[in-house]
């Protein structure tokens, strides 16, 4: 699928932040840049793969997920519309993803092949220097997240874990009362946490009135730094 189909669409993607329709028409041109449908459950990349592209999630979720041998899942991160992958693999070319990106419902991505990315991308055109600041940036942002995912895995019990996440939610949404990504299962892949166990520990938190929740959608009550 041409990607340039999607070009009244790609302004609000952060990759493309600052640039007109025709430069970004002409970056998805010049770079070859196609859309691919990914149904759910379908593997963008396997960890082992060759990265030859730079993607964008333009409809659906990835999930970024580590898995060991005997097939257990961890989830390392959680990318909506909009985000930016495998860009660790830039200025790697050929670099074999150490992580597997897997589609938690369909999706549609653009790729982008790295190769031209980073060998023609990186002229003089006004154009060519927004989209590499905005690389930059994603990369800082992505980064951070990462960072944000260690502290909650550092944390020495369960209940800190959720506390932990919640919050970095509630910050993220401007608000106490939010909808994570997740459903019990991915949450508990994500905590690197055993469901049942979780489950239980939200019941007692509800119970004690540290937080309130339905299916998804959450309150913090009582935030740690208050207890």
């Amino acid at each position: 699928m041409a990607a340039g189909m999607y070009a009244l669409d790609f302004q609000e993607v952060p990759l493309f932040h600052g640039l007109g329709r025709d430069e970004i028409n002409e970056i998805l041109q010049k770079f070859h840049g196609m859309i691919k449908h990914f149904p759910k459950s379908d593997y963008i990349y396997l960890a082992g793969d060759a990265v030859e592209s730079l993607c964008v999630v333009l409809k659906g979720t990835v999930q970024m997920i580590k898995e060991d041998i005997w097939g257990e899942k961890s989830i390392i991160s959680n990318l909506g519309t909009g985000s930016v992958f495998a860009e660790n693999c830039l200025g790697r070319l050929g670099e074999r993803s150490v992580v597997s990106y897997f589609a938690a419902s369909d999706s549609e991505i653009l790729m982008l092949p790295l190769g031209k990315l980073l060998f023609e991308g990186g002229g003089s055109s006004k154009a060519n220097r927004r989209l590499m600041c905005n690389i930059v940036s994603i990369l800082a942002d992505n980064n951070t997240r990462l960072i944000e995912k260690t502290e909650i895995l550092c944390k020495k019990t369960l209940r800190s874990k959720i506390m932990a996440y919640l919050e970095q939610e509630a910050r993220y949404n401007g608000s106490d009362s939010f909808e994570v990504p997740f459903n019990r299962t991915d949450l508990a892949n994500y905590l690197d946490a055993d469901r049942s166990a979780m489950t239980r520990e939200l019941a007692r938190m509800k119970a004690e009135g540290l937080i309130d929740f339905t299916k998804n959608s959450f309150t913090i009550l009582q935030h740690e730094h208050e207890l």
